[in-house]
């Protein structure tokens, strides 16, 4: 759902690609979490922007890869031959041009084998030496791990690491990692524009035209074969009733064409039968309220809420729990400090997240986005948890974390209990804080961390950091009862509001660790990663506030769109960012 300023966005200077959220600071944004985007500033002496394509960043990383690779030992003499072997495998696979599709997580991510069978560049490797069988097997546990949780969790990838004669981290530095989907990027065609000539078609669907309309049977295929019925309809001048179907045969969705689009009520359901969401296309976009249920008999609600006339989530939306009740409720909201609609701008836009209080009686808000100011990638956010008159405040900035009470205290708990640090907020300030008026502090929090953080910058691939905030200020004392409180509000920071529902896991979270690792063979870094890991998979709203920080795309909604896209005749995958028509744009002629 990302929002027409992005789209503008393209002319600025530099990508806003991020890591999966919670994962090791020590990891590399870009097109490989340990090279980053060295290849593309190496050739071209920038760093990438998001208009520059997709297959083009992969292409330019992969033969940066193989040219250093190509200048360093085998890992053991006698492994000399089936490094060069691996090497010639990987020149091979940069001519083919394979760039495999993240359709599931909202950050750039490995995919090892996508779901058009699309290989990845380590696990062709792979396939080229031993075969097949075991790059499947890695993308049926492991699809969007990095190669080192894969060998640490399967021993066969250890051992043929072992034998190839490279290293681990050598390899981990071949694996790309692939953009961040959007269900934006999904377009209908525009027959108006294209003007299809009479008769058979295969463009987008299969099927016959007839004076510019879809007429006749039409449908989808897939699979790797393209054997797979993925989507029909029988069509009367372009209109008629449609059904899809999951690559595993089951009803996926039904409703109906008008005008060579989907149109009017539709119903998508999950693999069971049961009704996984229903509401209205207009002119092939989703639009007005659509309701998404879990996977029970009963059409429990998890989500309402609407879309407006291009498709991107408008208004309040509420969220709810496995028994039907009010979880959270979601909605965008600006700080003054942020909005910026200028063309340089890659994003601008906030967006919050209120839990209603579980048993605990804790309100939490959640406030983040990407303020705009700065055009790299930048996450910040603003916690409240908060019970009667007490606040606990938890901004994150650039890296660093303070903790503020509403009366402007720099609030620091350790082994020692807590204290503070007057940070000598105005009076206007305390009342916003006072009010539980988080994007309004927000605004005010994250522009002083902007300003620490320019100040600290060194050159143009510097990242930015947060030096931290200084409240000159006395120290305040924090007594026994506000300790109590404040530790109660810190102790729902924790706390799991709704454990995240099977059905979304299967969507998006379900190709995480799947097999048990003795804690005694993790690193600190890693016990902390895989525990923060493990709240936010676990938690639904966790999920719910992850996938609201550039922009709005929630696994158990957008997943669905994405998924039910690719089953309907005349929908077609561009990526946001390009500006060619190569990939099949339908108001540009195949010669263009």
């Amino acid at each position: 759902m990302r929002r027409s300023i992005l789209l503008v966005s393209l002319l600025a200077s530099t990508t806003a690609y991020a890591l999966p959220p919670g994962a090791d600071p020590m990891l590399r944004e870009g097109a490989n979490h340990h090279k980053g985007d060295d290849s593309f500033v190496a050739l071209f002496g920038r760093a990438p922007t998001e208009a520059d394509d997709e297959r083009l960043r992969m292409a330019v990383h992969l033969q940066y890869v193989h040219d250093w690779l190509a200048s360093r030992p085998a890992t053991r003499p006698e492994l000399a031959g089936k490094r060069k072997a691996l090497l010639a495998a990987l020149q091979r696979y940069i001519a083919k041009g394979t760039t495999p599709q993240n359709t599931s997580l909202p950050w750039r991510t490995p995919v090892f084998i996508d779901d058009q069978g699309n290989i990845c560049a380590v696990g062709y490797l792979i396939e080229s030496s031993v075969g097949r069988a075991l790059p499947e097997k890695i993308a049926k546990l492991h699809k969007y791990d990095f190669l080192e949780d894969i060998a640490a969790s399967m021993p066969e990838v250890a051992q043929w690491i072992e034998e190839s004669g490279l290293t681990l981290d050598e390899l981990a530095s071949i694996q790309p990692a692939y953009d961040e989907p959007s269900v934006e990027g999904w377009r209908g065609w525009d027959l108006a524009t294209y003007k299809p000539a009479d008769g058979p078609s295969t463009r987008y669907g299969q099927g016959t035209f007839k004076n510019g309309n879809m007429e006749g049977a039409w449908k989808v295929t897939g699979g790797e074969a393209g054997n797979l019925v993925l989507g029909t309809g029988e069509l009367t001048r372009g209109s008629g009733a449609w059904t899809s179907f999951y690559a595993t045969g089951e009803k996926m969705a039904e409703g109906r064409y008008a005008a060579n689009q989907p149109e009017g009520s539709w119903r998508i359901y999950h693999k069971s039968g049961n009704v996984a969401a229903e509401g209205r296309f207009d002119a092939g976009t989703r639009v007005g309220t659509w309701r998404f249920y879990y996977d029970t008999p009963a059409k429990t609600p998890i989500a309402v809420g609407r879309f407006g006339a291009d498709g991107s989530v408008i208004g309040r939306w509420q969220h709810y729990d496995a028994e039907g009740k009010l979880l959270a409720r979601t909605w965008t909201e600006t700080p003054a400090q942020w909005a910026d609609d200028s063309i340089g701008t890659n994003g601008g836009e906030g967006f919050v997240l209120e839990v209603v209080p579980g048993t605990d009686g804790v309100r939490h808000v959640v406030h983040q986005g990407t303020p705009g100011k700065d055009v790299e990638y930048n996450e910040l956010k603003l916690e409240l948890f908060a019970k009667g008159k007490e606040k606990l405040y938890i901004a994150t900035t650039y890296g660093a974390e303070a903790w503020y009470g509403a009366d402007g205290v720099n609030l620091v708990h350790d082994a020692n209990g807590w204290r503070g640090t007057d940070c000598r907020w105005s009076a206007k300030r305390k009342l916003i804080a006072a009010q539980g008026d988080v994007p309004r502090l927000d605004g005010v929090l994250s522009s002083e961390a902007m300003r620490r953080a320019r100040a600290a910058k060194t050159d143009e691939y510097d990242g930015m950091k947060d030096t931290g905030v200084v409240c000159k200020g006395g120290t305040v004392e924090i007594g026994k009862a506000r300790a109590a409180r404040l530790d109660a509000l810190l102790a729902s920071r924790d706390a799991v509001r709704s454990a995240t529902p099977k059905m979304v896991r299967d969507l998006i979270l379900d190709q995480e660790d799947t097999e048990a690792v003795d804690d005694d063979d993790l690193s600190d870094d890693e016990k902390v990663y895989r525990s923060e890991r493990a709240k936010r998979q676990g938690d639904l709203a966790r999920i719910l506030a992850g996938s609201m920080v550039m922009y709005i795309e929630w696994p158990h909604i957008d997943r669905r769109f994405t998924e039910l896209y690719a089953t309907m005749a005349g929908r077609y995958m561009k990526h946001w960012a390009s500006r060619t028509g190569d990939d099949g744009d339908p108001s540009l002629t195949d010669t263009e």
